[in-house]
Parts: C-alpha cells; sequence; structure tokens
C-alpha cells in the first residue's frame, strides 16, 4: 500500500511519488525478509543490482516527499538483505523518528542494533515495539533477548518469563527462555551480539527445537 503523503504537494508531485513508489515495491516483491518467513539467501548480483535501483528509487521518492517513512524502513529492509546492518538500522532510526507509534519499525531497529552489539539501543527501540503492543509476545521476546546480550540476565529472564505465561506454546519464546536460563544457572556472561550468542550455542549446547 502506497504512503499516503504528509507534506502539501502539487498533484504532479504527488503522482511522480506514488509512481516512484509503486515501481520500488514492485522491485523489492519477495525479496525483502519479513517478519516471521523464512530466512532469505544473499542476493545474487543480478538481484543486488535490481534492490540497489529499488533503493535510488526510493531516495527520489524521499525527495519528494521526506517524511515517507514506509520509504525509509523499505530501505532499511533492503539493506538489511545485503547484510549491511550498520546502515539499515540507520534507515529504521530514521523512519521511527517520521513515525514513533510503528512496531514494526522498532522491531527491526531492535534486531539491527542487537547483531551489532549496541544492545542499550536495541533496549530502548523493542521497550517502546512492546509497549506500543502489549499483546505481542515476540515483541516482548524481543526485549528479553536484548536485556539478556546486555547483561541484563535477571531482567531477560522476568520479561521472558511473563510472555510464556501469557503464550506458553510459543516456541521461539520458548528457546529464549533456555538461552536465558542457562546463563542464569551457570553465571556466565553472555554474548554481546546476536551472531555471537547463535556461534555459542550451537558451540556449547544443543539449540533448542
Amino acid at each position: 500500500m502506497i504512503a499516503r503523503v504528509i507534506r502539501a504537494m502539487t498533484q504532479n508531485q504527488t503522482s511522480e511519488h506514488d509512481r516512484l513508489f509503486r515501481k520500488a515495491c514492485e522491485l523489492i516483491k519477495g525479496e525483502i525478509q519479513l517478519h516471521g518467513q523464512p530466512a532469505l539467501s544473499e542476493p545474487s548480483w543480478l538481484l543486488t543490482r535490481r534492490l540497489t535501483r529499488a533503493i535510488g528509487l526510493f531516495k527520489r521518492v524521499l525527495e519528494i516527499n521526506p517524511d515517507n517513512w514506509s520509504a525509509m524502513w523499505l530501505v532499511g529492509k533492503v539493506y538489511q538483505r545485503f547484510r549491511n546492518t550498520q546502515e539499515a538500522l540507520s534507515w529504521f532510526d530514521r523512519s521511527s523518528r517520521i513515525n514513533p507509534s510503528q512496531p514494526d519499525v522498532l522491531r527491526e531497529a531492535s534486531i539491527c542494533s542487537m547483531e551489532i552489539g549496541r544492545n542499550d539501543v536495541a533496549i530502548a527501540f523493542a521497550l517502546r515495539a512492546a509497549q506500543l503492543d502489549p499483546s505481542d509476545s515476540g515483541l516482548h521476546a524481543n526485549l528479553a533477548l536484548a536485556y539478556l546480550l546486555a547483561g541484563r540476565v535477571i531482567d531477560a529472564q522476568t520479561t521472558i518469563n511473563q510472555v510464556l505465561v501469557g503464550d506458553p506454546s510459543d516456541s521461539i519464546s520458548q528457546s529464549i527462555q533456555s538461552i536465558v536460563q542457562h546463563f542464569v544457572s551457570s553465571g556466565r556472561v553472555p554474548p554481546t551480539t546476536t551472531p555471537g550468542l547463535l556461534n555459542y550455542w550451537h558451540k556449547n549446547l544443543k539449540y533448542p527445537a
């Protein structure tokens, strides 16, 4: 869906804005990682060119309408597909400043922050997202993971236990609870990034199903 503009634009500007946005969305359709979907592989050379072209179109959209938070979010998603986490985070952050009430933007910002070890930032994003949508167990599980990577193990334990009280069958939350409980019981200091945590878990323990 095309994000409606916030700033006043001429009819020609609006038409061009919407045309560019549609074209960029066509180029990235099915090629960005969406929440809850299987992971995507690294893009081929040809797909990289296509996605790069989409970024250029989104940036032209933003020249017309600098308040289009959806375009910023989608640019972030493309950089996320490129495995350029720092650049993706900068775009998610920009998007959240335009629309601070969108939990999905905050979720992506927190995920990127955890990947590069900016865990105080990750907690801030994750906490805001969880407060915006208290019924979303995934947002609260994400907050628990941010606490864990920041070394706040007891906060992580409290948060993930609360998630499972509300949704005891959630497999992702169960996995996070197992990971958190390991660090509570062992007294070990958790890794500070999600890649580091996954490497630790695969190397030292059987990853929970």
